[in-house]
């Protein structure tokens, strides 16, 4: 088996944990918290992503999956923490994400799948830094006002944590992609890794809110 085929076997990794993750969600949908609720469908939208670059691959250059990608989970996150997590508004934090969407729409326009040589996008790096910024705010927020669950600490925490190994590994994305030669498979393998232990927390954190939630007094949450 080459290292192309090995890795080929080994994405399909990172495409089952969230639907597993996406399936105990839904398992345990009433016992969750309100956080877990939101894991759970972020799981689920990040199948839908993979599975269209996947299809967009079998037609030749699935480059644009990223930029969606990128443009969907930046989104949900922004959503989900200005809805459920931070109590202020932190308009200069909605100011970076409205110029990071910006940004990342026009990425997509002007993509074009047959000429990679000028593929300049940090679209995947405005993403990670817009969700490392979100997950400081909310430990700002809450170490000020001395008032935060420990599982949204620790899941906060795993965020800060995965998004800026993310941001590191895409820094040089468009020097490694535009280079012939096999780093780009090692570049990708490094890739799966990282979000394969991140898509394993996620699947672990729904298990263990929906145990716990069942196990509190009338499903108290």
């Amino acid at each position: 088996m080459t290292f192309y085929e090995f890795l080929s076997h080994f994405t399909l990794l990172c495409l089952g944990m969230p639907c597993i993750g996406f399936l105990l969600g839904m398992l345990n949908y009433k016992s969750l918290d309100i956080t877990h609720k939101g894991v759970s469908w972020y799981l689920l939208a990040m199948v839908l992503v993979d599975i269209m670059s996947r299809i967009l691959g079998t037609t030749g250059n699935n480059l644009i999956g990223l930029l969606f990608y990128s443009l969907l989970e930046m989104t949900m996150f922004t959503f989900f923490y200005f809805r459920y997590f931070l109590k202020a508004k932190h308009p200069w934090v909605l100011f970076l994400f409205s110029s990071a969407f910006i940004y990342i729409v026009y990425e997509i326009l002007i993509f074009d799948r047959n000429n990679m040589a000028g593929y300049q996008s940090y679209a995947k790096v405005v993403d990670d830094f817009v969700i490392i910024i979100l997950a400081l705010t909310y430990i700002h927020e809450k170490v000020n006002v001395f008032e935060a669950k420990w599982d949204n600490f620790r899941l906060n925490a795993v965020l800060i944590a995965f998004f800026s190994i993310n941001l590191v590994f895409f820094l040089p994305f468009n020097f490694i992609i535009n280079r012939s030669s096999g780093y780009q498979f090692y570049f990708w393998f490094g890739i799966s890794i990282t979000i394969l232990m991140f898509y394993s927390y996620l699947t672990y954190s729904i298990w263990k809110n929906g145990r716990t939630q069942k196990l509190l007094p009338f499903g108290s949450q």
